[in-house]
């Protein structure tokens, strides 16, 4: 079964760099004199982001924060080696920090069983094993965020807690760029059944999907048109709309 390609990193809103290396997409978002990176993809992604850094002209010097949406091995990645070789300082919710930091990841509200019979599912976790994002490489130092703060990074985003994929998941606001990073609080493309179309993750990936699904309603007042999903492309429109569709389209 083919590995999705690493594709190179795409400006999809003002400033803000998708990079994918098959498994989650992480952001980089540029500010003069800064960057801040959105989620650090699995470890093995990080060729892919000094690559990418070369592309934009940029150094890992440049890099002043990575703000994780939550602590699951696909997003915090790479974070504690650029943490480490970096000026960087890595940003987690305060509900995610000790699982950030090797703590035990809480299960999912469903066995995986049941996504069995779906191709998805092994290319989800075929890109998971070759990226090496079976389990968190624990973050040594993190600083911590509440709901509703405007983290002091480039790009200012402003924190809106969601939680029910993990405690402490959250999207990311970038008022200025209408754009909402919402990491795995809304997603386009489902990582265990390959259903395309805003939604929330599936429950074998989740903490809690009840309080997920009730957790979209942190996101309805954003004024943005463009969701930056972590897993799936760019959602344009209302985050209002894409809201309403992932209620409806329910858990999987």
């Amino acid at each position: 079964m083919s590995h999705a390609p690493q594709s190179p990193p795409a400006e999809v809103a003002s400033g803000i760099h998708r990079l994918t290396g098959g498994a989650s997409n992480f952001y980089l978002i540029e500010q003069s004199g800064g960057l801040t990176l959105v989620d650090a993809g699995t470890p093995g992604d990080w060729r892919l982001f000094l690559r990418t850094l070369d592309t934009l002209g940029r150094r890992l010097d440049d890099l002043d924060a990575v703000v994780l949406t939550h602590a699951h091995p696909d997003h915090v990645g790479f974070a504690e080696r650029a943490r480490r070789q970096g000026p960087t300082s890595v940003w987690v919710h305060e509900d995610d920090a000790a699982v950030a930091q090797g703590a035990k990841l809480g299960k999912g509200d469903a066995g995986l069983a049941r996504y069995l019979a779906r191709t998805e599912f092994y290319r989800t976790f075929i890109s998971l094993v070759r990226g090496k994002a079976t389990k968190i490489i624990p973050v040594v130092q993190v600083s911590t965020f509440a709901d509703d703060e405007v983290l002091d990074v480039p790009g200012k985003p402003r924190a809106v807690h969601a939680p029910g994929h993990t405690p402490g998941n959250a999207a990311l606001y970038f008022e200025d760029r209408l754009a909402v990073i919402s990491g795995d609080t809304l997603i386009t493309h489902n990582p265990l059944t390959g259903r395309t179309g805003p939604q929330v993750m599936p429950s074998g990936f989740n903490h809690d999907t009840a309080q997920a699904l009730a957790s979209l309603s942190a996101l309805e007042n954003l004024n943005a048109g463009i969701i930056l999903p972590g897993h799936g492309d760019p959602w344009h429109g209302p985050v209002s709309q894409a809201a309403q569709l992932a209620r409806a389209a329910g858990p999987s």
